[in-house]
């Protein structure tokens, strides 16, 4: 085997590891807001369940500062499962003239056996490169997990803003992998 092509094996064992393990419509998410036809349309693609309450779900203004700004209707609410042992929620909060405001998504741990250690934290990191090569740097971080002893529980904090969308992701866990959970919140005023 040649140099280059010595490299260039080494690139894709190197590339091939560090992505390993995450599908894609895992870490898919929409950066961008817009009429909810558009995003109903995108869960049918995706084969996503409607699990769509038959009541209102308030947020907090602590994940949506504009909340007192609007009426929003029964958030439409679809579920997948875009890897074993992960369920991804995605609520779409919408005013009356059916503009989405807020996508609030949460990835949870339905079965912790099924998950590797580390695999919510490769979820985490692969959002926040995705959401930084869209939106620019970070407004703010916490780091929790990087101090946190074995036995307690951390919260992991991000912020993006830019001109007009913002988010906001944040993280539970614990060390032993029996708690894992990821929320982001696109939003705008």
């Amino acid at each position: 085997m040649s140099k280059k092509s010595t490299a260039l094996f080494f690139l894709m064992i190197l590339f091939s590891c560090s992505t390993k393990n995450i599908n894609p419509n895992t870490t898919s998410i929409q950066l961008e807001l817009g009429k909810l036809e558009k995003f109903v349309d995108l869960e049918k693609r995706l084969n996503a369940v409607e699990v769509t309450r038959n009541h209102y779900v308030d947020i907090s203004e602590g994940i949506y500062p504009y909340i007192k700004n609007h009426t929003f209707k029964i958030s439409k609410d679809f579920m997948l499962s875009p890897e074993k042992g992960i369920e991804l929620r995605k609520n779409y909060y919408y005013t009356d003239d059916n503009e989405v405001k807020l996508i609030f998504y949460k990835w949870s741990d339905v079965n912790s056996a099924e998950t590797p250690k580390n695999k919510f934290k490769q979820i985490f990191n692969n959002l926040e490169k995705e959401i930084t090569n869209k939106l620019g740097a970070s407004s703010s971080k916490n780091i929790e997990s990087k101090k946190t002893k074995s036995d307690d529980t951390f919260r992991d904090d991000i912020k993006w803003q830019n001109s007009e969308i913002k988010v906001y992701m944040f993280r539970f866990g614990d060390r032993q992998n029996s708690f894992n959970e990821i929320n982001v919140a696109v939003y705008k005023d």
